[in-house]
């Protein structure tokens, strides 16, 4: 017979044993804890950390309306990106907020500020929203005013105050550096142009410009090319800051890097614009077809004397082609999903070119989210029949890796959550600086 106070104390330290397995197993070894920290991450997942939490009305959703850019040709998948200020416009705003489209044509932007949420009203639908990528002090919002009529407002963070009002096209986005807006209009066919313009993101601008193509070394413009102010048709007269008309295709692209060089690929060829003195200059142009690698360079794909085809890299501020090497793999298709580095580049859907950043783990979060709120979205999806409508095959998701967080809109409300804290977040922060 074993006596009672031996079984006592052993109960106790079996109960010790219990807690301390259960407080130490989701730490890595390193950490004190029990699991390997290579192990896959979706074996240390019990469950993830909600941040914040944002109900959504009947009828409201992250969603825009009108919202493709000039230079994209299909609808931007809603988490597909690092959320890098190239890529296309998200509702799912870094780790700060979203924007919802509701009833009515009424929208709102909400953003998490000191612990709570604050709305930025408006009473027409969004077609964009996007936080300045420098301090997240901006927010740059178009509106569908009407049939054929968008309207731009860059307002200031947080205190909502409307810094300036513009007339715009379906579109709108900072430079890289978060110091000027771009925005825009289709010229009336059948010219085929864009009418683009830029704008401080500081403070209002009275100046209102337009390119003369008039640079001596260059090719003069297109035969009836509007290079004068009153030649414009009346919305683009009425489109003010400072603004260059530009052959526009399908298939063409733009890229604005700082707030006074924009890179302009299209049938034709290839032009460098340098803004000088409030207005917009060719510092130069070539035939080719550019090839973004963002943060890093710009590259070109052209033929050569031959009429072979051969790769070239530039600095972004600047035009200065070297020649790369033959024997290097051929780049991945252009997408503006892909983050550059000097010897290879990685896409937020893990497709990788190049050398492999030293020990990058593979994405695991986002299955692992997805599988985690999927009761959530099953819940949602019997409560609202329209969120099969929305969300048919299960809970959205929207990682920001280098904000070390995700959005998940499971159908009722979206959930800001934390990630796992693994290195692979680590690698993307110091990649995305």
């Amino acid at each position: 017979m074993i006596p009672k106070r031996y079984l006592i104390a052993t109960l106790f330290i079996a109960a010790m044993l219990v807690i301390l397995s259960v407080v130490q197993a989701p730490r890595a070894k390193g950490d004190g804890g029990v699991i390997s920290g290579d192990a896959p991450v979706a074996a240390n997942l019990a469950s993830f950390e909600t941040i914040a939490q944002y109900e959504l009305q009947e009828g409201w959703v992250p969603r825009f309306q009108n919202s493709l850019d000039p230079d994209q040709a299909d609808p931007w998948p809603f988490g597909a990106g690092f959320n890098t200020p190239w890529e296309p416009a998200s509702p799912y705003l870094s780790d700060q907020g979203l924007a919802l489209n509701g009833p009515d044509g009424k929208s709102e932007v909400v953003l998490w500020q000191g612990l709570e949420w604050r709305h930025y009203r408006f009473d027409a639908p969004l077609c964009s929203a996007r936080l300045d990528p420098a301090k997240g002090r901006h927010l740059l919002v178009t509106l569908r005013m009407g049939t054929g009529r968008f309207e731009t407002r860059l307002l200031e963070v947080p205190e909502g105050r409307v810094l300036w009002v513009s007339d715009s096209g379906p579109w709108s986005r900072f430079s890289w550096d978060g110091k000027s807006v771009l925005l825009g209009l289709e010229a009336p066919p059948p010219l085929g142009a864009l009418l683009l313009s830029s704008r401080t993101a500081e403070k209002e601008s009275t100046d209102t410009t337009l390119a003369p193509w008039d640079e001596k070394a260059l090719p003069p413009p297109p035969k009836g090319w509007m290079v004068k102010p009153d030649q414009l048709w009346d919305d683009g007269k009425d489109l003010p800051g400072e603004r260059l008309l530009i052959p526009w295709q399908s298939n063409a692209r733009f890229w604005f890097p700082t707030k006074d060089r924009l890179w302009v690929s299209e049938a034709t060829g290839w032009t460098l614009w340098a803004l000088e003195d409030g207005i917009w200059h060719r510092r130069e142009a070539g035939a080719g077809v550019l090839m973004a690698h963002p943060p890093l360079a710009m590259g070109l794909v052209a033929l050569d004397k031959e009429g072979s085809f051969v790769r070239e890299s530039s600095p972004l501020d600047r035009v200065a082609w070297d020649a790369v090497s033959g024997s290097s793999e051929p780049w991945p298709a252009y997408d503006p999903a892909w983050v550059w580095y000097p010897n290879g580049a990685i896409s937020a859907k893990d497709d990788r070119w190049g050398s492999a950043l030293p020990g990058l783990q593979p994405e695991r979060q986002r299955e692992a989210l997805s599988k985690s709120f999927r009761a959530e979205w099953r819940v949602a999806a019997g409560l609202r029949a329209s969120v099969q409508g929305w969300l048919p095959n299960g809970p959205e998701v929207a990682m920001r890796e280098a904000q070390t967080m995700a959005w998940v809109w499971v159908g009722n409300r979206v959930l800001m959550v934390r990630l796992q804290s693994v290195g692979r977040l680590r690698q993307i922060k110091a990649l995305l600086k």
